[in-house]
């Protein structure tokens, strides 16, 4: 199975560049700014929407509308400049009301998924840079792999819920299991995030592939700490009821 980003990074490789090209600084620029600017949103949309009666409205808006722009940028990466800083603003608003529907169960639960999902970060950063795990086109198959599968059992879950059926148990050591395996398959994909940079660089792509790329290690690190929410949750509901 190929990744749809290496197929981009491929295509902007075989065309010929000029102008700028991407660079590691920039690219490490963009992917803060991105981060940066998901927090901010996030923690705006907590303090001005997550206690009122638009907050269902506001976290819709939120993934749809970063759903949008996430397709958007991945089919036209020209545009990232523009789409991604989007994507990070909508994402902001939708995790910001998430996080603070969960601290309402339990407080400092959000700053620890923040935590971990950025320890999670720094330690596949040293992995992949110090060679500990190399990304090579086996491992590259088999994350995308377990990634498309993961994504086919999101959908299965949501079409099934609508018959009263839940394939994705928020509770107990099953609902444990099944989101630490998810958790793990996210932090995997850094390792492709972390290698998609710097071919891009080696490659010499255009400039606006800084922004493509950081927005892809921005979409996985929204979903691990998602996922990393989940499992924070579900652990202490579970040492609460005992």
């Amino acid at each position: 199975m190929s990744n749809p980003v290496m197929r981009i990074l491929k295509k902007e490789s075989d065309s010929i560049t000029f102008g700028e090209t991407a660079t590691l600084s920039g690219s490490i620029k963009k992917s803060i700014g991105l981060i940066a600017l998901t927090i901010a949103a996030a923690v705006m949309a907590a303090r001005f929407f997550a206690n009122t009666d638009l907050a269902v409205m506001g976290m819709g808006i939120g993934f749809i509308g970063g759903f949008i722009l996430a397709m958007v940028t991945c089919f036209k990466p020209v545009i990232a400049e523009y789409t991604a800083p989007g994507y990070a603003v909508f994402e902001g608003m939708a995790l910001g009301i998430i996080s603070y529907q969960f601290e309402q169960l339990y407080f400092g639960i959000s700053a620890i998924a923040v935590g971990i999902t950025f320890t999670i970060m720094i330690l596949m950063l040293v992995f992949w840079r110090t060679g500990i795990i190399k990304v090579t086109d086996r491992l590259r198959s088999a994350i995308i792999s377990m990634t498309v599968a993961v994504a086919i059992f999101y959908i299965i879950n949501l079409v099934v819920s609508f018959f009263g059926v839940n394939l994705l148990p928020n509770t107990g050591i099953l609902g444990i299991g099944i989101s630490f395996i998810i958790a793990g398959i996210a932090s995997l994909n850094l390792l492709i995030d972390f290698d998609n940079i710097e071919r891009s660089v080696a490659q010499g792509l255009p400039k606006y592939m800084e922004y493509f790329t950081a927005f892809g290690l921005l979409v996985t690190l929204v979903w691990l700490y998602v996922e990393i929410l989940r499992l924070t949750a579900m652990i202490l509901s579970m040492f609460n009821d005992n």
